[in-house]
C-alpha cells in the first residue's frame, strides 16, 4: 500500500495521555516486546508524532526519528511495525523465509508466493489467515517485508505450497520506509536483493576491529562541531557503504589528494554539525517552520549517503533536548506557531553560524542554497532594468501618480501615464522637500499644506509645520499611488514582459477527486499574470506529464483568463516543474487543497 508515493499531510505529537495508550496498546497487542525492546523504540520521555498520511494511513514516529508502527487504515484499531522497528526487534513476529533469489520481486512490491517459501525441518509453525507475518532469508537475522497470510497453515498443510501466501503491507524500500532517514540494518540490504549476512565470526572479528578504531578518532572527531565529510563524492546515492568503511579515515583516498576526514565516530558531532548546515540551507522566507519539518527535510537532506543518524544514540537523546541546547547558546529562536514549535529566526551572526563548513558540508550547503534561492529569488527593485538568467521571473512594482499629487512629485509636466519606482518617489520627494526648505533632518521632514490635506485626513491632528518623519511621509504616499506590477520573464526567443494593475495575481492550482481516489483532475489558473499563454502551457505540461489536457475560458464577465485541465494527481509535481524551468518561485503558486 505504500507503492506509490505518499505525502505526511499532517503531523502532531502526541499527549502524554496517547502516548501511554499507545505504549499500553504495543504491550497488549506484541506481548514478546521485552522492557528492552520498548527502550530501543521509545527512550524515555521521547516525543512521539503522529502522521496523517495522504493514503489515508497514519504512523506514529520519535520526534526526529524513523517512523516504528503504522496504522493502514487510520481508525487507530492495529499498530503494525515498520522495518525499522523490525530491526531494532527481528523476532517481534514470527517468520517466513524465501530464497535471496526471490527477494527483488518482493522488494519490488510482490506478493510473496508459497511456491517461494523455505520449509524449516521444524515446519512452517501455526497460524491463521489474515495473521501477521514478517518475509525474510535464513542467511540474514532482518525481515526485509511484513503482510497478512491469505492461508492458514491448516490450508497449507492441507493443499501444498499453492497460490499466494504472504499478502505485503510494508516493505523495504517502500515509500514508507522512505519517511526515515534511509538507512539500512546491514550492507547485505540493497535496494534491488537482499543478500546473504556476512558469516558471524568475521562479523564480530570486524565489529571488534572497527571499535578499536572509532575509540582512537572520537577525541579528534568530537572537537569538530562541523566534522562530517562525504568519503566518495562520485559514489552512487544508492550505494550502501558498510560502517566500517564510512567510519574509518583511511577507506578513501580522494582523486586530488586532498585528505578528507571521515564522519565523526560521535552521534553528538554528527547531528551538531547536520543542525548547523541545515541552518545554512534556509533563507529568513523560509521561516516559520516546523522544527520536525526543519529536521527531515533541512538537517537530514544535508546527511550523505550511507551515513547512519539516529539521534536517539547521541547524549541529546530527542530533536527538543538537541534544539533547546542550541537555542540557549543563542544560535536561533523558537516558539509555538499555531500550537506547533517552530523555527522563527537564525542567528546568522552566531560564531556556530560563521565558522567555516567542512568541506563536503560547504560544498553540499553552497550548492543546494544557490539552486534554492535562485528558485525563489525575485527582484522587487524599481527599475527593473539588471538582465534575468534564462527562465528566471523577475518582478517589480511601480505607482502612477494621480493629478492631484503631480505638483508634490514636481512631476507636472511629466506624462500622466509614466510609472515610478518606490527609489524614484523618494529620489523627488526629497527633491520637493530641499525646494520648498521642508527638511529638519535627514529622517524628519515638516509638512506643508499640500502633504497634509493630501496624505492626512481631517480627523487626524497634523497640521502644516508640523515635524513628521519621512519613512512615514513615504508610506503615506505610496498608499494614495495607484499600485502596478511588472513581470518580465527571459524566454529563448527574448524577454517577455507584463504590466498589469494591482498586486501580483498567483497561480492557482486545485486537484479534484471524482472516484474516490481512482480518478483526479488537476486544475490551473491565472498563468497569465506571468506571461504565459495558457494554450502553450498546456500542450508542455501535457507533453511533460503524458497525461491529456483540455483549455477553456474562465467563468465570469470580468475573467479574460484560462483554465487548463489535466488528468491525473499532478498537484505537486507542476509547482516544481515551473519552479525548475521557469525559475517561478513557489511563493507565486497557490496549491489548494484537494476538492470534490
Amino acid at each position: 500500500m505504500f507503492k506509490k508515493n505518499i505525502a505526511v499531510l499532517q503531523t502532531r505529537p502526541l499527549s502524554g495521555k496517547d502516548g501511554k495508550k499507545l505504549r499500553k496498546d504495543l504491550e497488549r497487542l506484541y506481548p514478546s516486546l521485552s522492557d528492552e525492546d520498548h527502550k530501543r523504540l521509545f527512550a524515555n520521555k521521547t516525543d512521539v508524532n503522529l502522521l496523517r498520511l495522504s493514503n489515508k494511513a497514519q504512523a506514529y514516529a520519535c520526534i526526529g526519528g524513523n517512523p516504528l508502527f503504522f496504522d493502514p487504515t487510520g481508525r487507530e484499531d492495529v499498530l503494525i511495525p515498520t522495518v525499522y522497528a523490525l530491526w531494532l526487534c527481528p523476532k517481534l513476529l514470527n517468520t517466513l523465509y524465501t530464497h535471496s533469489e526471490v527477494s527483488p520481486k518482493v522488494l519490488g512490491g510482490a506478493d510473496l508466493f508459497l511456491q517461494g517459501l523455505i520449509v524449516p525441518d521444524q515446519g512452517l509453525g501455526s497460524f491463521a489467515s489474515g495473521d501477521l507475518m514478517l518475509a525474510s532469508i535464513p542467511q540474514n537475522q532482518f525481515p526485509f517485508a511484513i503482510g497478512v497470510m491469505e492461508a492458514s497453515s491448516a490450508d497449507i498443510k492441507k493443499n501444498g505450497l499453492k497460490g499466494k501466501g504472504l499478502k505485503l503491507l510494508h516493505h523495504y524500500p517502500d515509500m514508507l520506509w522512505a519517511l526515515g532517514d534511509k538507512s539500512v540494518p546491514d550492507p547485505s540490504f540493497t535496494p534491488t536483493r537482499v543478500f546473504p549476512q556476512i558469516s558471524s565470526d568475521h562479523s564480530v572479528q570486524q565489529d571488534s576491529a572497527s571499535e578499536s578504531a572509532a575509540q582512537t578518532e572520537t577525541d579528534a572527531a568530537t572537537a569538530e562541531i562541523n566534522g562530517i565529510h562525504l568519503a566518495d563524492n562520485k559514489a552512487s546515492p544508492d550505494a550502501t557503504v558498510p560502517h566500517s568503511q564510512s567510519s574509518s579515515p583511511a577507506s578513501h583516498v580522494p582523486d586530488d589528494g586532498a585528505s578528507e576526514s571521515a564522519a565523526p565516530a560521535n552521534m553528538d558531532s554528527i547531528v551538531e554539525g547536520l543542525l548547523v548546515a541545515g541552518l545554512h540551507t534556509l533563507d529568513d522566507d523560509d521561516l516559520p517552520m516546523q522544527t520536525n519539518e526543519f529536521y527531515s527535510k533541512a538537517v537530514l537532506g544535508c546527511k550523505p549517503a550511507g551515513l547512519a543518524v539516529d539521534i536517539k544514540k547521541s547524549t541529546y537523546k530527542n530533536l527538543a533536548k538537541l534544539l533547546k541546547a542550541f537555542e540557549k547558546k543563542g544560535l536561533f529562536g523558537t516558539k509555538q506557531v499555531h500550537k506547533q514549535d517552530s523555527l522563527v529566526s537564525i542567528n546568522r551572526q552566531h560564531e556556530l553560524y560563521t565558522a567555516p563548513l567542512t568541506s563536503w558540508l560547504s560544498a553540499t550547503n553552497q550548492s543546494g542554497s544557490a539552486s534554492d534561492r535562485q528558485s525563489k529569488d525575485v527582484s522587487t527593485s524599481g527599475n527593473g532594468s539588471a538582465a534575468a538568467p534564462q527562465g528566471q521571473v523577475t518582478v517589480s512594482y511601480w505607482y502612477r501618480v494621480p493629478s492631484t499629487l503631480r505638483p508634490l512629485l514636481g512631476s507636472s509636466a511629466a506624462p500622466k501615464d509614466e510609472l515610478y519606482s518606490e527609489a524614484q518617489i523618494r529620489a523627488v520627494l526629497d527633491d520637493y522637500a530641499a525646494a520648498n526648505s521642508l527638511q529638519i533632518d535627514s529622517s524628519s521632514v515638516k509638512l506643508d499644506k499640500l502633504m497634509v490635506s493630501n496624505l492626512f485626513n481631517k480627523k487626524e491632528p497634523q497640521m502644516e509645520g508640523d515635524a513628521c518623519p519621512l519613512e512615514e511621509v513615504v508610506k503615506r504616499l505610496l498608499g494614495k499611488l495607484q499600485l502596478f506590477h511588472k513581470i518580465t520573464r527571459v524566454t529563448e526567443q527574448g524577454p517577455v514582459e507584463v504590466v498589469k494593475k494591482g498586486s501580483i495575481r498567483n497561480i492557482q492550482l486545485t486537484m479534484e477527486d471524482r472516484q474516490g481516489g481512482r480518478k483526479h483532475v488537476t486544475r490551473v489558473t491565472h498563468v497569465e499574470s506571468f506571461g504565459f499563454d495558457a494554450d502553450e502551457l498546456a500542450g508542455i505540461l501535457q507533453r511533460k506529464f503524458q497525461t491529456s489536457s483540455s483549455v477553456t475560458k474562465l467563468p465570469g464577465k470580468s475573467e479574460t483568463g484560462k483554465e487548463i485541465a489535466l488528468q491525473g494527481p499532478l498537484l505537486h509535481e507542476i509547482p516544481k516543474f515551473l519552479t525548475a524551468t521557469y525559475g517561478l518561485s513557489s511563493s507565486f503558486i497557490d496549491v489548494k487543497a484537494k476538492g470534490k
